[in-house]
């Protein structure tokens, strides 16, 4: 008997494990749909702050100089909350396996990429807490913003490279903010160029923090969405272990249950069997 209580109440804890699994996926399937709607505001806002900025290289480039790059800033985007498998492993070494440049500068987002971050690794500059909901995407923008100021604003320096490494829907993917992609720039000057208000210079210089400023929006976006993805998919496999490890559980509870019921008829057969008769006689 108390070999079924015990399997009885290892059914019974597996259960409730089910249920918390099945609880924790229905949040994150509405948490993947409100950061999917976030996701299609900024992509509208990134639009338009691009557009303004192809207009402004196509007709004042020519009083704009390129700004001169050295160096190189990696900020990798990990996770805040586990259960998402080995993502914050696979993109700590895939972030470190691309890079040569020792004096590479790394911002690291997230507490479990941080945890997952190697010993033997270059020490970030910094180290954020990272996004659990949409709703702190904004709070952990600005303060990557606030870490990334004096790393891309040292006063006469040369803007260095920037890369972004981060979850992504085919696996780990690697945006380069700076410099500025080709698809932004635009093919050639317009007949009509459009009318500043500011010097091009300093509309420059506003625009290009408009521009990291929605990019890196974006990217941590994008980063939390495949990363709930990411844990909705680890959530679908420990929930079938749970199934198929409950189904072999009932299975060995019934044997278990017919072995007891085997053991009480043996019982009655026996009781009810007629002792021997006593010999009497002196």
């Amino acid at each position: 008997m108390s070999r079924r209580r015990e399997l009885l109440g290892h059914i019974e804890r597996l259960g409730e494990i089910g249920e918390l699994l099945g609880a924790m996926r229905s949040l994150a399937l509405a948490e993947s749909r409100r950061i999917a709607t976030f996701i299609d505001a900024q992509r509208e806002t990134a639009a338009v702050v691009r557009e303004a900025y192809g207009h402004l290289l196509r007709d004042h480039g020519a009083s704009l100089a390129d700004p001169t790059m050295a160096g190189e800033v990696i900020c990798v985007i990990g996770s805040e909350r586990g259960f998402c498998g080995d993502l914050n492993r696979r993109l700590a070494d895939d972030a470190l396996g691309h890079v040569r440049d020792p004096a590479t500068r790394w911002l690291l987002v997230g507490s479990r990429l941080a945890d997952a971050w190697p010993e033997q690794a270059p020490a970030p500059v910094a180290r954020l807490e990272g996004a659990g909901i949409a709703d702190e995407v904004l709070g952990v923008q600005a303060a990557l913003v606030a870490a990334l100021t004096p790393l891309l604003s040292a006063s006469g320096a040369p803007l260095p490279a920037m890369t972004v490494h981060a979850a992504g829907a085919d696996g780990i993917t690697r945006t380069r903010l700076l410099p500025v992609p080709d698809e932004a720039l635009p093919p050639a000057p317009s007949a009509y160029p459009v009318d500043l208000q500011l010097a091009p210079h300093a509309l420059h210089a506003a625009l290009l923090d408009q521009y990291l400023d929605v990019s890196l929006a974006g990217v941590l976006l994008e980063a939390l969405l495949h990363e709930n993805e990411q844990r909705l998919a680890h959530m679908e496999r420990a929930r079938r272990s749970v199934d198929e490890r409950l189904d072999a559980l009932a299975r060995r509870a019934n044997r278990a249950r017919q072995e007891e019921i085997t053991e009480e008829i043996e019982v009655i057969l026996l009781a009810s069997q007629p002792e021997p008769a006593t010999d009497t006689s002196d």
